[in-house]
């Protein structure tokens, strides 16, 4: 009787050769990741005759799991030349696509145009969610500070900016933001500005205000007016608020806010309404209108500080020009529509 094969010799030549191909791809593609260098930061600065100046962190853990931070500079005519500078000085593969937060110095943001940014965003180098921080340092030094939590400080500003988006207070900036702002008329930007404070060899960073520019005029805004402009331009779901009247002191968080603009014959109305709880332990028979119109009072001078400081410096930082647009107010193409433009300001809270 003739025995019948079980597997014919041609399928497991196939099978074979699949098994190793597959293999080879695995190999290849934990090769690939062992050659990568994932950056968490960058620093971006002018360099000599007209190139850039590029850094970068990254995080390395070795068998133990220690981490350590290891910053790399390199200067060049081009991006793209700097990037494959920094693949051989590294030894690896530079990967941007996590980075979190790039430190811009304040010339770049006056005299680049764009061009290093617009780079980044194009070539998809970085992720559309990557934030945008500044500061009167130089850029190099804020990202080569070892703090006193032992973090490298592009983590560190990473992870501030990604828990403060609801606050009343400092307003992340994503490089999409960042464009969507400088193509609105008047072509006003803004940005966490960081503050660098050294104690001895210990280095801290604080983040507290914010900085605004059109490319030639500037400014810095103080903590309350940085309020004033996240209750404007964000939806905020926490901030700590006092108010007082006669004897009595109180505190209220804010539950939840949010803000709405338009524009009537060249006035321009910011309506914001806001549900705040008190978190303070004053008598129960307080006047609920007396502690309201305390808080907004002090809601209105935030909006008004941030409006006032920007409009001496001829920043449109509302956006006033573009909603004239909207609304077909021809007003916005004067080259002094802020000037024409008047600002009115309505609170509109609740007190639980």
């Amino acid at each position: 009787m003739k025995k019948h094969k079980f597997v014919n010799k041609k399928w497991i030549v196939i099978l074979l050769i699949v098994a190793f191909l597959i293999t080879f791809d695995l190999l290849d593609d934990q090769k690939s990741i062992s050659t990568r260098a994932i950056v968490l930061a960058m620093s971006l600065d002018v360099g000599e005759e007209g190139g850039y100046e590029l850094g970068i962190q990254l995080l390395k853990t070795d068998k133990s799991n220690k981490q350590e931070y290891l910053n790399f500079f390199e200067k060049g005519k081009s991006i793209s030349d700097i990037l494959e500078k920094m693949n051989y000085n590294v030894g690896a593969t530079i990967s941007l696509e996590h980075t979190m937060v790039i430190v811009i110095s304040q010339d770049i943001l006056k005299t680049d145009e764009d061009k290093a940014l617009r780079y980044f965003l194009e070539n998809q180098i970085v992720s559309y969610n990557t934030m945008l921080v500044t500061s009167k340092e130089k850029p190099k030094e804020i990202l080569s500070q070892k703090l006193s939590n032992g973090i490298g400080s592009g983590y560190y500003m990473g992870q501030i900016l990604r828990t403060v988006a609801g606050d009343c207070g400092v307003v992340p900036v994503s490089i999409k933001d960042y464009f969507m702002n400088r193509y609105r008329i008047g072509e006003c930007v803004y940005m966490p500005y960081v503050r660098l404070l050294k104690e001895g060899e210990t280095a801290y960073l604080g983040i507290n205000e914010m900085y605004a520019t059109d490319g030639q005029n500037e400014v810095l805004m103080s903590e309350s007016a940085t309020k004033g402009l996240s209750l404007v331009v964000s939806d905020l779901s926490n901030g700590s608020l006092t108010y007082s009247y006669e004897n009595i002191m109180g505190e209220a968080d804010i539950v939840e806010s949010n803000s709405f603009i338009s524009v009537k014959d060249n006035e321009m109305t910011i309506k914001l309404n806001a549900s705040l709880r008190d978190t303070s332990n004053v008598p129960q028979s307080i006047n609920e209108k007396q502690c309201l119109e305390d808080i907004n009072s002090t809601l209105k001078g935030y909006i008004l500080e941030c409006y006032d400081i920007c409009k001496k410096q001829n920043l449109d930082i509302f956006y006033i020009g573009q909603y004239c647009y909207a609304f077909k107010n021809p007003v916005y193409t004067d080259a002094d529509y802020l000037e024409k433009v008047t600002l009115n300001i309505k609170i509109n809270s609740k007190l639980k």
